[in-house]
């Protein structure tokens, strides 16, 4: 085909999808639009005021307040709250002070100015007799913390009310119980957006100090007011159809800036550049901002009592999504285009505000307020949540005493040899083995129980309850709920857990939890009470479906349940858990003990739980497994572990491939009981943080101690009496060998002590407090050093906490943390210690006196002041990576090693087959691991050819940026093609003359690439590589290679190459795997230099762009093109360093480097169609269609060819849960055979 016709055929294809782009996202409007299933926007609802529990008035982006006519948008707001009843709230949804949130210094006129924008905002609540809530928005956050802070102090001192900011002192999230069916969760948003390594100080005054933790706290939260409404009020919404979601007005689309003069096309492809990339972290299609979205709405949505409400968008909306309800109201003085696109949709793009009324129904009703002709409107009334369902189910109410019931059904317990073999036995013929058990009923068991609410546990259904004297209990299932685990386990960023029902993975998981005994947390509770371990007392009940149940009996009931009692603070008597003082949870417990050193671990109490677990073989003893008993012991707080859920003890595992997938890293922990420990060190992998953690001057002896006093108090005796407390059913002979096994790891338990404590002492980690703390480094000799923790009080003497010793054959480094406050850090001795010291000071002046900084490491903030009197040899690191510098136990983790299979096909290499060998070091600085290396062996059957790769990944090397080492060694049978030089090289592959093989080149190929990248925070990627190549072609005869003239005879000796190259990339996608929004490019200048010729070198240009773009609303059908050249500035070159096209390389009906010359262009498009989803599979799927075309040429010097190349086919795709999409394609080139392919695209 012609050039001049593919040139006007290429820019015809550019304007064409820029103005169908253009269109399609040009549908907001300033008038109300609603979806198609609002009929009458204004729903004919009278409420009288009596049934109204509370309501909200929300107002968001109100910023702008010091203009005249954005005082003049809040009046009507004013008008509202002088009528509204004491049981409201005004909140004011973030954005307050436009354009920079309020300055940090109370002496400047921004100050000034900021004050009179809050004031013009808050005195519409002069009359209001309800409470006013205002939280900040991303402008609140532009003069950072300071500002913040004084913003803050402002809104509290002007309304008198410590709560009316909210989160209060720059945290992330705050809760309030309205009444007894209403709940009110703040989110400061901003401050997961925000970059922490810029904002040092951010958390100093927050309990929670990570993101991760924010979530828990938000999961916690959802969990503990499951029966309520629950509102939740952060600035940024979770979508939204308006400009930050990617949705303009016309003239927005015109526009290429903003207020720019319009530009038709060039504001639609700035518009669109904005929309696919999330450039911006205040759009929705951010990285940042998406993963806090996905993750938020992960949480809510298996509720319906869960109400979003939010600013940031300057219009009024409501959203229906994916079983999440959005509310936006950001027009409080600034006004843009939105639209409604989901059928219960609404959207207004002018000023307004809205109102919630929760009724005591608990029904939710929306209503949005505008204004016209200087009058206030309804714009939407509609009842949003629906009335809480009172309607009960008769119940029987006899019942017999005993019940013969079985945890699954005897049909699922049924496997085939064969797959026993795979997989192994397990339990699982407990599973289908019918039990007698007590039967039982919610309303007279212990005297009568109450729901309180259902159980947030990862696997397992269960039930809070509580008695007449406010007593908790848990009804626990002995049947586990794959999904739910699935759900919190793998998918914790989409909402996954209704899918995955009915599902193979969730039969597998189902059988999967057959390893685990159903029935052995009620011989533990007795081993426990012999060795002086605090313990719940589970019994075992056959709970019916009954009215007691209420609503409940939908997912609970005719079962069989272990009921216990709740490790919480409404059991202070009970004398299992030693009739403590309080009880706390883990996160809890970090909390106190960080606070003063007046909290402390019994480490003694804590190596005897570990070493039971360790007798169990209880794999499973994350932070979420433990409670603590609070002891009151003079001027100390003491804790003691109340060891939970033992669901993991005594587990067994079998099968060919079980017992491959179990040789991985993350599955190493799990171990078939026995009566010897296949490997202690994984066994103990989840336990390690917390052993790390708690255990701060802990001795050998202490070990040897607790496992003796075990073994003198475990007797056969007590083991054979607690076995007895298994059902009569499952006393047989598997119980028999569990207590032989027992008995046995008992009789070794000294040795097994003592090997743990050797693998704790390899890396210590030593903890101070938020107090005034001395930390003394004593270098008694080159093998040994001595810590010492004292506390520095005020007007007191100095107070001794901790001293240990540490040897080098033992210790191979030691990491102190100081936390916040003043600490100081003397290291004496002028040895050369074989032990590494890292020191990580924490906020505050910490001052850092070394006397010999041999393998010492100072880590601390780069814009604090410290005190350094320090000798040269001291390795100080200053920087404001907040990961770097804060204390988190989860940082203690394994190196670890795996192998897994590789392998893949194409028609020129074939079948390939192989190994990935991964190895991850774990040290002090961790993005997420210190290093990754991978070696990856290949062969390649086709050709009998292989290839060894490796790369190496060190995150963070030098200061922000990253090391990687890449290399590759291959075989003289490794392969590429060569047809030629030029873009009409001959080839006819319809000839059945001509073998496959005639154009494959055998070469030998060594490389070596050392970079260095900086990653950015939004998708960016800036890369210096420099590369070193070992080429040598082999002149195979009765090939095309061996042609007289067809290349140069150098090739076909050693041909060595260095080079350097630059690159810059950018990519973000909304869904990386299967993506509907997205763009990428990559730019990079390489020079490279042939060491045999030093005048042959040359000088490549090259470039990608690609993007993804939804064609309709709901993301079925979508357009995706890739374009991509390359230029090579002369000839200097030989064939395997040329531009190519063809296979790979873009003209997917091509073979691989079909054509090659100086320059090569090519662009790939696709329009992707999902036809329907697969749920009866292994895990929940997507399938659809692909139609593609695509066009490219070669260019040579003194070029006449007008020739472009083509091939255009289609095939088939399926995506399994947004995680991985496998492609496979039909494409056929007009003058060559057709070609499949096919290709795997992960999403993790």
């Amino acid at each position: 085909m012609k050039f001049n016709y593919f040139r006007k055929l290429f820019f015809v294809k550019i304007i064409c999808v820029l103005a169908l782009l253009g269109f399609l996202n040009s549908c907001a409007t300033y008038s109300v639009q609603t979806g198609k299933n609002i009929k009458n926007p204004i729903a004919p609802i009278e409420v009288e005021a009596q049934e109204v529990d509370h309501t909200f008035y929300l107002v968001g982006d109100a910023g702008n307040a010091d203009a005249i006519n954005s005082k003049q948008a809040l009046l009507p707001l004013e008008s509202k709250l002088e009528k509204a009843s004491k049981n409201s709230i005004l909140m004011y949804l973030g954005d307050n002070v436009y354009p920079v949130g309020m300055s940090g210094d109370k002496d400047t006129e921004e100050y000034k100015t900021a004050e009179k924008i809050l004031e013009n905002q808050l005195k519409i609540t002069k009359n209001f007799k309800g409470k006013t809530i205002v939280i900040p928005g991303n402008h609140d956050w532009y003069s950072g913390l300071k500002g913040l802070n004084n913003q803050e102090d402002f809104v509290i001192s002007y309304l008198k009310d410590k709560e009316s900011f909210s989160p209060r002192k720059g945290c992330a999230i705050e809760d309030f119980e309205i009444n007894d069916n209403i709940t009110l969760i703040t989110i400061n948003s901003q401050w997961y957006l925000e970059d922490w390594n810029k904002n040092p100080t951010i958390n100093d005054d927050c309990n929670i100090k990570s993101r991760e933790e924010f979530f828990a706290e938000f999961e916690s939260l959802l969990n503990k007011n499951q029966d309520k409404t629950v509102v939740v009020a952060m600035h940024h919404p979770l979508f939204t159809n308006g400009v930050h979601g990617g949705h303009f007005g016309v003239r927005k689309m015109l526009l290429s800036a903003e207020n720019s003069f319009p530009v038709p096309l060039l504001g639609t492809l700035y518009n669109l550049l904005r929309k696919t990339s999330g450039i911006s972290s205040q759009d929705v299609l951010n990285k940042d901002y998406t993963a806090l979205s996905k993750r938020i709405q992960t949480l809510i949505q298996k509720n319906e009592n869960i109400i979003v409400v939010s600013g940031h968008e300057h219009s009024l909306e409501y959203i229906e999504k994916n079983g999440v309800k959005q509310i936006v109201s950001g027009s409080g003085t600034k006004t843009n285009a939105a639209r409604a696109i989901y059928p219960n949709d609404f959207s207004y793009g002018k000023n307004g505000f809205a109102t919630l009324e929760i009724l005591k129904t608990g029904e939710g009703i929306l209503t949005f307020y505008g204004k016209e002709n200087d009058k206030e409107i309804v714009l939407y009334k509609q009842s949003i949540l629906k009335p809480v369902n009172t309607e009960t189910k008769d119940y029987p109410n006899t019942f017999p005493a005993y019940k013969e019931a079985t945890v699954y059904k005897p049909e699922q317990t049924k496997k085939s040899g064969f797959y026993n073999f795979l997989w192994g036995k397990h339990y699982r013929n407990y599973y289908g083995l019918p039990i007698t058990a007590k039967v039982a009923t919610i309303d007279t068991l212990f005297g009568g129980l109450k729901i309180d609410r259902e159980g947030g546990g990862q696997q397992s259904n269960s039930l809070r309850v509580i008695d007449a004297k406010k007593q908790e209990y848990v009804l626990r299932a002995v049947k586990k709920n794959a999904t739910r685990f699935f759900q919190a386990a793998v998918f914790t960023d989409q909402y996954v857990q209704d899918d995955l029902k009915d599902t193979y993975v969730e039969i597998f998981l189902m059988d999967f939890f057959t390893t685990g005994h159903p029935f052995t947390s009620f011989i533990i509770d007795d081993l426990s009470k012999n060795i002086g371990i605090y313990h719940a007392n589970p019994k075992l009940y056959y709970i019916p479906k009954h009215d007691a149940l209420g609503k409940f009996n939908s997912s609970f009931g005719d079962e069989l349940y272990m009921v216990q009692e709740r490790e919480s603070d409404s059991q202070l008597d009970e004398s299992s858990f030693g009739k403590p003082d309080d009880i706390v949870g883990t996160d809890d417990l970090f909390k106190k003990l960080r606070k003063d050193e007046k909290y402390q671990v019994d480490e003694k109490a804590f190596i005897r739980a570990r070493l039971l677990d360790i007798l169990l073989g209880d794999w499973d003893r994350h932070a979420d497994q433990w409670k603590w008993s609070e002891f009151k012991k003079g001027d100390n707080v003491i804790y003691k572990p109340i060891p939970k859920d033992r669901d993991q003890a005594f587990p067994k595992y079998g099968g060919v491939l079980m017992s491959l997938i179990l040789n991985l890293p993350e599955f190493r922990k799990m171990q078939s009981y026995d009566s010897e420990i296949q490997n202690l060190k994984w066994l103990n992998h989840v336990g390690y943080q917390l052993d790390i953690a708690f255990l701060q001057s802990n001795k050998k002896e202490d070990w040897e101690k607790q496992a003796i006093f075990i073994q003198e108090n475990l007797t056969d005796v007590v083991i054979d009496n607690a076995f007895l407390q298994l059902p009569k059913e499952v006393q047989d002979a598997t119980s028999d060998k569990l207590k032989a096994d027992l008995k046995l790891r008992r009789d070794y338990l000294k040795e097994y002590a003592i090997q743990y404590h050797k693998l704790l002492e390899k890396r210590a980690i030593i903890v101070g407090t938020d107090k005034k703390e001395d930390f003394y480094i004593k270098k008694i000799s080159p093998n040994e050093i001595e810590v010492s923790q004292i506390r520095n009080k005020k007007d007191s003497e100095e107070q001794f906490i901790m001293k240990r010793t540490f040897t080098s054959k033992n210790t191979k480094e030691i990491w102190i943390y100081g936390l916040d406050d003043d600490d100081k850090f003397i290291v004496e001795g002028d040895f050369r210690s074989k032990i590494h010291v890292k020191l990580i000071g924490g906020q505050n002046n910490d001052v850092y006196k070394i006397e010999n900084g041999h393998n010492v490491k100072i880590y601390d903030y780069k814009t604090k002041d410290n005190t350094f009197e320090i000798d040269g040899k001291t390795n100080k690191r200053l920087s404001d990576d907040y990961e770097m510098n804060v204390y988190t136990y989860r940082k203690a983790k394994y190196n670890s090693f795996s192998v897994i299979p590789g392998g893949g096909f194409n028609p020129d290499d074939g079948v390939k087959l192989g190994v990935i060998m991964n190895y991850i070091h774990n040290g002090f600085r961790q993005n997420p691991y210190t290093s990754k290396h991978t070696i990856t062996p290949n062969y390649f059957f086709a050709t009998n050819g292989f290839e060894v790769k490796y790369k190496g990944h060190f995150p963070k090397l030098v200061g922000q940026l990253d090391f990687n080492i890449d290399a590759k060694i291959t075989s003289p049978n490794f392969t590429i093609n060569y047809f030629g030089y030029g873009n009409e090289s001959v080839y006819n592959d319809l000839d059945e003359d001509i073998e496959f093989d005639y154009n494959r080149v055998k070469l030998r190929n060594f490389n070596f690439y050392p970079s260095l990248n900086r990653v950015g925070k939004k998708g960016s990627l800036v890369s210096w590589q420099l590369g070193f190549e070992d080429l040598e072609v082999e002149k195979t005869t009765n090939r095309f290679i061996s042609e007289p003239n067809v290349v140069a005879e150098r090739v076909f000796t050693h041909q060595q190459y260095t080079s350097t190259k630059l690159s810059y990339g950018f990519e973000n996608y909304d869904v990386v795997s299967l993506p509907t929004y997205g763009m990428g490019f990559l730019l990079s200048a390489e020079w490279k230099s042939n060491m045999n010729d030093i005048n042959r070198n040359f000088f490549t240009l090259e470039s990608k762009f690609n993007f993804s773009h939804k064609i309709t609303t709901n993301g079925n059908l979508v357009f995706e093109t890739l374009l991509r050249g390359k230029i090579i500035t002369n000839d200097n070159f030989d064939f395997y360093h040329a531009a190519a096209i063809g296979g790979n390389n873009g003209i997917r009906g091509l073979r691989n480097e079909r054509f090659i010359g100086q320059k090569s262009f090519y662009e790939t498009s696709d329009v992707r169609l999902t036809l329907g989803s697969i749920k009866r599979s292994f895990v929940p799927m997507k399938y659809g269609v692909i139609g593609g075309f695509d066009y490219g040429r070669v260019w040579t010097n003194n070029d006449t060819s007008n020739t472009w190349h083509t091939s255009y086919g289609g095939g088939l795709w399926l995506n399994g849960v947004n995680m991985i999409t496998a492609k496979l394609g039909y494409f056929k080139n007009p003058n060559d055979k057709a070609r499949v392919t096919f290709a795997l695209q992960l999403g993790f």
